[in-house]
């Protein structure tokens, strides 16, 4: 298996168990539920690369919305490079959770 693969699934694995949630079983070609990771409340878009950038379009976090919105969960979207990952969220997302605490 291409070490690509195997980091995007540790990654899969590690951010689901850390949030209480699972991996989406063919999250990137079927056709009913998207995105990479769920539990309750959030449906989490993982992507990975071994390099120091990574090029996040306003296509991907707005799919990433919608599948979200779809799945009737709230979206962030996890990205890890350099050994850290880094999570995105809409800015409505972010103020309801200052809101909170």
């Amino acid at each position: 298996m291409d070490e690509r693969i195997r980091a995007s699934r540790r990654q899969e694995t590690n951010l689901a168990r850390a949030v209480g949630g699972r991996r989406t079983s063919g999250s990137g070609n079927g056709w009913a539920v998207k995105n990479d990771v769920r539990n309750e409340k959030w449906s989490i878009e993982c992507k990975t690369t071994s390099k120091q950038s990574y090029s996040l379009t306003h296509k991907a976090l707005v799919a990433a919305e919608k599948n979200a919105l779809l799945d009737f969960r709230t979206m962030a979207f996890a990205v890890e490079m350099c050994g850290r990952t880094w999570v995105v969220l809409s800015y409505e997302t972010f103020a309801s959770l200052i809101e909170e605490h």
